[in-house]
Parts: structure tokens; C-alpha cells; sequence
């Protein structure tokens, strides 16, 4: 079975990098079409999360926001299916940065630099943005059950520059690169369960993983945020921000709890700003505070 799941997408990499985007575009609207209204994919799980979150008062009509939910879900994972088309050539085609020099200012104290994603806008795509850019980075992911699919897609992520590190060495090799004055790239707005820390995170306590925070204490790297926010299909605006965080904190519940609210809050900020290009699906919200 593994190596059915494997062989099928590899071959859909391999039909869809030829494809136009255009093309690709008209078979991504039909796709989400069936995604809410035949599949109804976490239908569910978007709406209330949408609910506690917004109450009654969402942002915009109801109907349009799901079905641009939908549209940049299925958007998103096309476009991953075509990142072999983005390439030296026709990368300003596709993005465009703002505040890019904050990156080489980050690194200028000499001890990396952290920056700090989510699954808004194209997530995926930010290492291909990082890579052409000629940013020394590594990104921090889940090891695949189907050993063929992870090496597939490390391939397909490295293939620009990224280094891809594994969560279960994540604290010795992140510090590492940290340590060589490199990036580490983190999305951290998954629920973390008994793990995490409880934030205030789009105004619902969420637990969130403390790791970032370990790393910036450990290493004294500043932290910035990026947001690839979609224009259009396989175009994106690219944004940095610096975090402000206290200064010469220690390891402690208090200076995890802070720095993880901070980078927290920027994240936030670019959801209210785009609430259509958010992950929705995610249960986020499913470990909930003892007390």
C-alpha cells in the first residue's frame, strides 16, 4: 500500500509540473467545489471553529468565507504539486517580499535567527521562497509514516536549499544550525496538547508547543514571523515582522509563556487579516485548560 500511495504522487508531481497554472487553477475550483458541497471535508470542524472564534459575527458573509476556506485549501496543495514550475527565472513572477532585509538583519548578531510561520497562505511554498532567496534555513517537520512519501517530499523541500529536521532530534540539531548563525523555520499553531502552554490565540486559550520559545532562550536568536499570503493562484505577497520579545530571559514557565504569546500574536494578527487562508480543519482548539 505504501508503495501504491508513493508511485501515485510522484506521478501526479510529474503530470502537474507540466500543466499550465491557469489550467490547473479551473481544475483546483472544480476540486474545491466538490471538497464542501459533495465530500464535505471537515465541514464541521471549519464552521465551529469559525463559531467560537467569531460568535455570530464573522468576518463577512458566512457562505462566501467557507467557500473561500475551501478554494484556498485546495489551492494550496496543488500549487504544491507544481513547485517544480517555480524556479530563478520566473520567482518574481510569483512573489513578492516585503521587509526581506529584516532576514539578514536577524542574522547580523551572529547567533541565527528564528522565524516563525503557520499554516496561513502557502506554508509549503515559503521554503522554495527561502531557497531561491539564498537563505541558509532549515525547517523543522514530522517524520511521514510511508518512508518513500517522506523521502519524496524532503527531496521536494531540499531541492532549493532547505535542510528538513525531524522533530524527534529537533532540539540538539536545531540549536546546531542556530549555533552556525542560520535560520530555523517553525509553524507552531497546532494544538499541542499536554505539551504546550495555554495562549491566548484568537481570543480561546490554545495550548501551543514551547519549542520556539526553548530555542530563542537557548540561543539568543531574534525571532521574526513571515506570512506568504496568496494574491491569486501561485502568487503571493511575502511578509516579514520582527517579534519583539523581552530581553535576557531564562528558562521558566513565565519566559515560555511570554515569548510563545508574542510570536502567538503576530501570527494571529495576519488570520484576522486573511481568515480565508487559514488551516480551519485543524482541530486547534481540542486540549482545553484544567483550570
Amino acid at each position: 500500500m505504501h508503495k501504491i500511495e508513493y508511485f501515485f504522487l510522484k506521478s501526479l508531481y510529474t503530470i502537474f509540473t507540466f500543466l499550465p497554472f491557469i489550467f490547473v487553477e479551473q481544475i483546483a475550483n472544480l476540486f474545491a467545489f466538490v471538497l464542501q458541497h459533495i465530500i464535505k471535508y471537515r465541514h464541521k470542524v471549519i464552521v465551529e471553529n469559525l463559531n467560537n472564534v467569531y460568535g455570530e459575527n464573522w468576518p463577512g458573509d458566512k457562505k462566501i468565507l467557507v467557500k473561500n476556506i475551501y478554494r484556498h485549501f485546495t489551492y494550496l496543495w496543488f500549487e504544491v504539486l507544481q513547485t517544480k514550475k517555480i524556479t530563478i527565472e520566473n520567482f518574481d513572477q510569483h512573489f513578492t517580499s516585503y521587509d526581506f532585509d529584516l532576514v539578514a538583519k536577524s542574522l547580523s548578531n551572529g547567533k541565527g535567527s528564528i522565524i516563525m510561520a503557520g499554516h496561513l497562505g502557502n506554508f509549503e511554498w515559503i521554503s522554495i521562497y527561502l531557497g531561491i532567496k539564498k537563505v541558509p534555513f532549515a525547517a523543522i517537520a514530522k517524520r511521514l509514516k510511508n518512508r518513500d512519501v517522506d523521502t519524496f517530499m524532503r527531496n521536494n523541500r531540499e531541492r532549493n536549499g532547505c535542510t528538513v529536521i525531524y522533530t524527534k532530534t529537533a532540539l540538539r540539531e536545531g540549536l546546531r544550525f542556530l549555533r552556525s548563525n542560520k535560520v530555523l523555520a517553525i509553524a507552531a499553531d497546532q494544538d499541542a496538547r499536554k505539551k504546550g502552554v495555554f495562549v491566548d490565540f484568537l481570543g480561546l486559550p490554545s495550548s501551543t508547543a514551547v519549542g520556539p520559545a526553548i530555542f530563542q532562550i537557548r540561543s539568543g536568536a531574534p525571532m521574526l514571523s513571515i506570512a506568504a499570503i496568496r494574491t491569486s493562484y501561485a502568487h503571493f505577497d511575502v511578509y516579514f515582522e520582527e517579534i519583539e520579545l523581552p530581553e535576557n530571559l531564562k528558562i521558566s514557565d513565565d519566559s515560555l509563556l511570554k515569548i510563545t504569546q508574542a510570536h502567538a500574536s503576530v501570527l494571529e494578527k495576519w488570520i484576522r487579516k486573511h481568515p480565508e487562508q487559514w488551516f480551519w480543519m485543524h482541530k486547534r482548539w481540542k486540549s482545553k485548560p484544567t483550570s
